[in-house]
């Protein structure tokens, strides 16, 4: 039997010491996150029949159930500065082919518009892990994002600290506007959005900024989002 070639021990080695560790469990990791965690997160994601629901005559489409460790994921993206997670996670939901009808992704003048964060929040966090994800769906879709046409004016509490339907309703209302920079673009025949975000819980966040773009007479063709929780 041959013995391996010093080099290739060298870079073994190397492979061994300088392989990034999975930011979900803290193992050695040849992706963004470990063979185990990446399972672990396909568990999370929901069978093709169980993708759509409905908000308020919207269609509504969901990756998988915001739980165990695809929960774990979002949170550690979120608030420990790991946005590499986010663009994983963003390739995961775009590889789901299933996820949004060709009938809807088929419109040449569908736009992906993100959920966009308070600018004081987006300075704090350093990214937006919506327009993370929502590059890598456009990537994958060809659909254009546009991460800037919605704002976000009301600089809201999270909604996991609210108590009740009302007051998450409350927290969101009036929080998000259109930028009318983009009147040129948007005003265009048949131009429609597809609003995506991370989590999916009450509605109250995805329904504000509904009622932002129906002010400015933009269709809302669907919303897709990586989570929802069983709320």
């Amino acid at each position: 039997m041959r013995s391996p070639h010093p080099s290739q021990i060298w870079r073994g080695l190397l492979d061994l010491f300088l392989q990034p560790n999975c930011p979900l469990c803290g193992r050695s990791a040849r992706n963004i996150v470990c063979i185990d965690c990446d399972r672990q997160i396909e568990a999370c994601r929901y069978p093709a029949s169980r993708h759509s629901h409905e908000l308020n005559q919207v269609p509504l489409f969901a990756w998988g159930q915001y739980d165990r460790q695809l929960k774990r994921a979002i949170t550690i993206c979120k608030f420990n500065q790991q946005p590499n997670i986010a663009r994983f996670l963003g390739e995961k939901m775009a590889q789901a082919q299933e996820l949004v009808p060709k009938s809807i992704i088929a419109n040449p003048r569908l736009n992906i518009v993100p959920i966009p964060l308070h600018p004081q929040k987006l300075r704090m966090r350093g990214f937006n892990q919506a327009e993370l994800i929502a590059s890598r769906f456009g990537d994958r879709t060809g659909l254009r994002v546009l991460p800037h046409l919605l704002k976000r004016i009301k600089n809201t509490k999270p909604q996991f600290e609210t108590k009740s339907r009302q007051e998450r309703e409350e927290n969101l209302n009036n929080a998000f506007m259109v930028d009318r920079k983009f009147q040129s673009l948007y005003s265009q025949t048949n131009f429609s959005v597809l609003l995506l975000d991370d989590i999916y819980t009450s509605g109250a966040t995805i329904r504000s900024a509904i009622a932002a773009l129906n002010k400015a007479k933009i269709k809302v063709a669907g919303v897709v989002v990586l989570s929802k929780t069983s709320y």
